[in-house]
């Protein structure tokens, strides 16, 4: 087999387990977070692995988000090893997914190295935000119902 002929064989198997990764990732966040990934194009990007769960920090994962366009939001869940972005345009989001999908990455904090696999959602930014508007609920009920709310509005 000549030298092409490799290249060409261990791109197509990396490429492979890129895509394995890739729909593991997505399976994961369907199955956990009811996060559903999309095939086609869409302004919201979900980032496995790019998350505060995993040692990544804001900082330098806004730093890598805002090399492929302007970002309109990016939300970092507590202790979840993923994030969402959301760009300005699907161009823009469509670039980020060319560009970051299977770049590895070496945490600032620890030295380790991350590879981040990216997906395309509907309304990323919309199921977080109503996961979070859920959990506030669910805290703020939890403390009237135990007095705390009351005991904090007092005089």
């Amino acid at each position: 087999m000549d030298s092409t002929s490799q290249n060409n064989l261990k791109w197509n198997k990396s490429e492979k387990k890129l895509l394995r990764k890739q729909i593991k990732a997505r399976n994961t966040l369907m199955r956990h977070e009811g996060i559903e990934c999309v095939s086609h194009t869409t302004q919201n990007l979900v980032v496995a692995n790019g998350g505060l769960g995993n040692g990544v920090n804001r900082h330098q994962l806004l730093s890598l988000v805002e090399e492929c366009g302007l970002v309109e939001a990016l939300l970092m869940p507590p202790n979840k090893p993923y994030s969402v972005v959301k760009y300005g345009s699907t161009e823009e989001a469509k670039k980020a997914y060319d560009t970051l999908n299977g770049k590895e990455i070496t945490l600032e904090d620890s030295n380790q190295n991350v590879t981040l696999y990216v997906n395309f959602v509907e309304k990323g930014i919309n199921i977080l935000l109503s996961h979070k508007a859920s959990l506030f609920f669910l805290c703020f009920s939890v403390a009237c119902y135990s007095g705390i709310v009351d005991r904090i509005l007092a005089p």
